[in-house]
């Protein structure tokens, strides 16, 4: 996928060879790290059995090609056993994994981009499928990652999931399995490169009228001092960055804002002219918290954490919430505050969207 941040084109090369041939579980490339982490035999196959653990080829050098590798899962427990590929660092790599849990549900698996230590998949929600695991017995998964797609197959001729816009750049990287808490057990993993056939081309999603589609953007902030510049509307003396929205609609702020556990709060700002002094709706969505700001006043503030509201809200992003909020004549500056995880909170994308549905006499910067 090719994504613009700011007026640059963002491009990584990595060199190297990748290689093709099975991979044993017992070789000693793999890098193995947490809770429980062992060779073991497992129903007639030698696996490498990972609970609370990992097992990284950090020379995969894996960019395009077909991953294989037989799997299995010991129960329905909460987990989230699958793999990473193309990985650049311990913050940046493409995720796909399977969800035991929610076994036989629309979200038994999932894909989600990561970027800058966060995920996504509150972002990407387009991007599950539902499937029956067997439960302590093996199934056989293939992969094949074209430059800006993948496609998911689970022992059949039929993919299960289609990516059909990767969300990351294309890069070689390092290739890694995660057994997650409840555990699981890999073996016959084999990682060819090569060139095969791009997914179908995604169909456009419908998009609200009045979407905003490119905003600008702070570094990551402490609260308390987006609060501050939010109210104060010292908007000038904080450095944007100009960041467009996803395919879906949504921005993701990870793209440029990066988490840390003192700095939770980014600010996203959009300017709104409008011919009159009136009343407009506007249409939002965000995750996990937010403030909104019109011309320094707080005229919302919300918390759509996942669980936040019961058991099972996922708190994904879209247009669900709504505002009418008070424009003058000329410039009007709209600052959303938007927080992510913190105080134990589980963040799963860090994502603001709106849209002015009636934009009769408004100019919306980058609309």
């Amino acid at each position: 996928m090719k994504f613009i941040v700011g007026a640059s084109v963002v491009a990584a090369f990595v060199c190297g060879q990748a290689y093709a041939a099975p991979v044993a579980v017992d070789d000693p490339r793999w890098e193995l790290a947490g809770a429980e982490a062992e060779v073991v035999e497992f129903q007639g196959q030698r696996a490498l059995h990972l609970t609370g653990a990992i097992a990284k080829l950090g020379d995969a050098n894996f960019e395009t090609g077909v991953i294989e590798f037989d799997m299995a899962v010991p129960s329905n427990a909460q987990s989230f056993p699958g793999v990473y590929f193309r990985g650049v660092d311990d913050f940046n790599y493409e995720h796909f994994y399977f969800r035991p849990h929610q076994n036989g549900n629309p979200d038994t698996m999932q894909y989600t981009p990561v970027m800058n230590g966060m995920t996504g998949w509150q972002i990407y929600s387009q991007y599950n499928a539902r499937t029956r695991l067997p439960i302590n017995a093996w199934f056989h998964v293939r992969m094949e990652v074209a430059a800006d797609s993948a496609r998911i197959f689970l022992g059949s001729d039929e993919p299960v999931l289609i990516v059909g816009d990767l969300k990351r750049e294309p890069v070689a990287g390092y290739f890694m399995i995660r057994g997650s808490l409840g555990g699981a057990y890999f073996a016959n993993i084999d990682i060819t490169p090569g060139n095969p056939a791009a997914a179908p081309p995604e169909t456009p999603p419908e998009l609200p009228q009045g979407l905003v589609r490119t905003w600008r953007v702070s570094a990551a902030m402490a609260e308390a001092d987006a609060f501050a510049a939010a109210a104060g509307n010292r908007l000038s003396a904080v450095n944007w960055t100009a960041l467009q929205v996803e395919s879906n609609g949504v921005l993701n702020l990870a793209r440029v804002a990066v988490h840390a556990q003192e700095t939770t709060a980014a600010m996203a700002r959009l300017t709104v002219q409008s011919d009159r002094q009136r009343s407009v709706e506007m249409r939002f969505g965000f995750s996990d918290r937010v403030r909104i700001y019109v011309n320094g006043a707080l005229l919302y503030a919300g918390d759509d954490s996942q669980n936040s509201r019961d058991y099972r809200f996922l708190g994904t992003v879209g247009w669900y919430d709504a505002l009418h909020i008070p424009l003058r004549r000329g410039a009007n500056e709209i600052v959303f505050v938007v927080s992510e995880g913190g105080e134990g909170r589980i963040g799963g994308g860090w994502a603001a969207s709106a849209a002015l549905p009636d934009a009769t006499g408004l100019r919306i910067a980058g609309r």
